[in-house]
């Protein structure tokens, strides 16, 4: 087996994304032949993407913000038909489709196509996922369609069982990152560009600006953390929540001390020069972004979620709080920052558990195993 299309429904900045992604380049290093399709370009990343990546990214291009009921269904059925049609010129000996809408556009397609290995994944059911597609999905996975569902977490398993998917087809994998690297000279570099004097705290989240992502409820800790100047938050990521964020930060009087970067292609600068990271969110699978963090160092503030505590078994790595309460996320952002040592304890133990069980060669090597099985 030497072709593998790696298939996602959007280009955007998100976990399934920064999954997908890593997984074509690992097997591209590895000897394969890797080609990432995606439905639709949502974010315009796809000329910076086909730069930054050294194997092929292609976008069907065929959905489009706002074009209305009509024109986007017969884009989905052309973008279908050009997915069948990629699929048979380019014959490659496994797919994986990432995310509920891929596996249902993906999996059927290369179907049709002859495609021998066709392989799904559950990242967690998120905001705005409907009783139908969820019913549909099940239906494609439990078909003789799909060869396996590759759920990245338990919890993910579990919604997976939840949503009547037989045991039979799921297989669980964890995600895994490549661990990121500290630079002083870069940390240095990073901070002065954002603005940052040497006894200011950055504290950082890095997600889309999604509902399920719950930042609101950070610019409210930040508020209630007015007596502590030096403290400067940061939220690298962009979503349909902007304009409630930026409206939030100006009524709470933050600018200046509340800062939302955007899309970033630079995350790995922006952790070596932050000294907290928070995921706050109100649902998680397994965050990419919070496995990236605990690999920098980073002591790191979370939701007490069951995708999390996989990776946060117990304080020794990290702070989990319940969801939903500022009030207590800014008590334990001052907590955490006034215990440096604390920090620097977490930060390490969080380090060597991530480099040990949760890298991307470790993850990709169960995923070759599946696809060759």
């Amino acid at each position: 087996m030497k072709r593998i299309i790696f298939f996602g429904s959007q280009i955007t900045t998100g976990g399934a994304q920064r999954v997908l992604l890593d997984q074509a380049q690992w097997f591209q290093k590895n000897g394969y032949e890797v080609h990432a399709v995606f439905f639709y370009d949502k974010d315009g990343l796809l000329p910076q993407w086909s730069t930054q990546y050294p194997f092929p990214i292609t976008a069907l291009s065929v959905y489009q913000r706002g074009a209305g009921l009509l024109k986007n269904f017969s884009g989905l059925l052309h973008g279908f038909v050009q997915l069948i049609r990629l699929l048979k010129h380019e014959k490659p000996d496994c797919i994986e489709t990432f995310t509920h809408d891929a596996d249902l556009m993906g999996i059927p397609a290369a179907c049709l196509s002859g495609i021998r290995k066709r392989i799904g994944a559950h990242h967690g059911q998120f905001a705005g996922m409907s009783g139908l597609t969820c019913r549909a999905h099940t239906f494609v996975i439990n078909s003789k369609m799909t060869t396996k569902l590759v759920c990245v977490s338990e919890r993910a398993k579990r919604q997976a069982l939840e949503e009547e998917i037989h045991a039979d087809k799921i297989e669980v994998i964890f995600n895994g990152v490549r661990p990121v690297e500290l630079d002083p000279m870069v940390r240095a570099e990073t901070r002065s560009e954002l603005g940052l004097n040497s006894d200011d705290l950055m504290i950082l989240n890095v997600g889309r600006l999604t509902p399920e992502k719950a930042q609101q409820h950070l610019v409210s800790a930040a508020s209630f953390l007015a007596d502590r100047p030096n403290y400067h938050f940061f939220i690298a990521g962009e979503g349909p929540c902007r304009a409630a964020l930026e409206q939030q930060i100006s009524d709470n009087d933050l600018k200046g001390r509340f800062t939302l970067l955007g899309n970033r292609s630079d995350v790995d600068r922006l952790l070596n020069a932050a000294d907290l990271f928070v995921l706050y969110s109100d649902t998680e699978g397994m965050p990419v972004s919070l496995m990236e963090a605990m690999s920098a160092g980073l002591p790191c503030i979370a939701s007490n979620l069951e995708g999390i505590a996989q990776l946060i078994p117990d304080a020794q790595y990290g702070t989990l709080i319940p969801a939903g309460d500022p009030e207590l996320l800014a008590e334990t952002i001052r907590r955490t920052l006034n215990n440096p040592r604390k920090c620097t304890e977490q930060g390490k133990a969080a380090a060597q558990r991530i480099r040990s069980q949760f890298t991307i060669d470790a993850s990709c090597k169960k995923y070759e195993a599946l696809f060759k099985a």
